[in-house]
C-alpha cells in the first residue's frame, strides 16, 4: 500500500489496494455481536488500506497486520474498550480525528432490516473507568450514509 520514500520523513504516499482473500474478517466477526454492516463489510472485505481521515473520523486500518490503528485489533483484542462495547452491542471502526480517544463503532443495537447500523462516537472515560457505555453523538444513521455525506461535502467543496 505503501508507495515510495516518505516525504520530510514522515508521511507516506499511499494506495487502498484491491486484495482477494482477505481472510481476517469472519474470525472478526465471530466475535461480534452481529455482522458487520453490509455496506463496511464490503470494503474491509475487498481493500487494504491504512487508518486513513474521512472526516470527522480517521477509520482504522485494514491490513491485517497487527498495528496499533489496526481496525481488526481494535475491534476485539482490547482487554478494556473492546471488552465492554461488545458486550453492550458496539464495535469500533474508527476514531475522532480530533485526536480525542474516543470509540467511533457501529451501534448493533440498531440494526434495520438490511444489516444496516448507526455510527456513534462512545466516551472513552467511562468505558475505562466505569465500564459504562455513554453514546455522545450519532455520526450518522449507516455506513453508507456516511459515506454519501462525505462524498457530497467534498464534491460541494471543489466546486466553491
Amino acid at each position: 500500500m505503501r508507495e515510495g520514500g516518505a516525504e520530510f520523513g514522515l508521511y507516506y504516499d499511499w494506495t487502498i489496494q484491491r486484495a482477494d482473500p482477505i481472510t481476517w474478517i469472519e474470525p472478526v466477526e465471530d466475535k461480534l455481536p452481529a455482522p458487520l454492516p453490509p455496506t463496511y463489510r464490503s470494503l474491509v472485505a475487498r481493500y487494504l488500506f491504512p487508518a486513513f481521515e474521512v472526516s470527522p473520523v480517521i477509520l482504522l486500518a485494514n491490513t491485517g497486520e497487527p498495528l496499533y490503528h489496526e481496525m481488526s485489533m481494535a475491534m476485539t483484542e482490547d482487554r478494556v474498550l473492546s471488552e465492554v462495547l461488545i458486550k453492550n452491542g458496539y464495535a469500533q471502526f474508527a476514531r475522532p480525528h480530533s485526536g480525542d480517544s474516543d470509540p467511533v463503532c457501529f451501534d448493533f443495537n440498531r440494526r434495520n432490516e438490511e444489516g444496516e447500523c448507526p455510527i456513534v462516537r462512545i466516551r472513552h472515560h467511562t468505558i475505562v473507568f466505569n465500564s459504562l457505555i455513554q453514546v455522545i453523538d450519532e455520526i450518522a444513521p449507516s455506513f453508507n450514509a456516511f459515506v454519501e455525506d462525505f462524498v457530497n461535502s467534498e464534491l460541494t467543496e471543489a466546486q466553491i
